[in-house]
């Protein structure tokens, strides 16, 4: 009777290491087969932001004296020029109209292309 038993038991340890192997060869064939595969990095390069000011769309309309001074041949002179002509005249209706400012010229407000607009 105890050899029986005992017989028993090895089956039953058999049986609980037979289980327990398929169980780990289980988790590492789903933790491998899910597994997000790893991709090279690229070294990413940053653009060089310096001077991005003058690709700002500057309202003629609503800009401060700084944004104002952003635009190629206005310092603050010409851009406290543009606030006072503003507040005397009214808003701009087009981006040429600010060739009417004194002090500035047609080819400065050329030169704006791309980079002033009027709401």
């Amino acid at each position: 009777m105890r050899e029986t038993h005992l017989l028993a038991l090895q089956k039953k340890e058999k049986l609980f290491l037979a289980l327990s192997l398929a169980a780990v060869v289980l988790c590492t064939v789903l933790a491998f087969g899910f597994a997000v595969p790893l991709q090279a990095a690229e070294s990413q390069v940053l653009p060089d932001t310096t001077g991005l000011e003058q690709y700002v769309l500057v309202d003629l309309n609503t800009a401060d004296l700084s944004a104002l001074c952003t635009l190629p041949g206005v310092g603050e002179k010409r851009a406290q020029t543009i606030l006072d002509y503003r507040t005397q005249n009214g808003p701009f209706e087009r981006v040429e109209d600010a060739a009417n400012v004194p002090g500035l010229t047609q080819t400065i407000v050329d030169s704006w292309a791309g980079m002033a607009t009027v709401s």
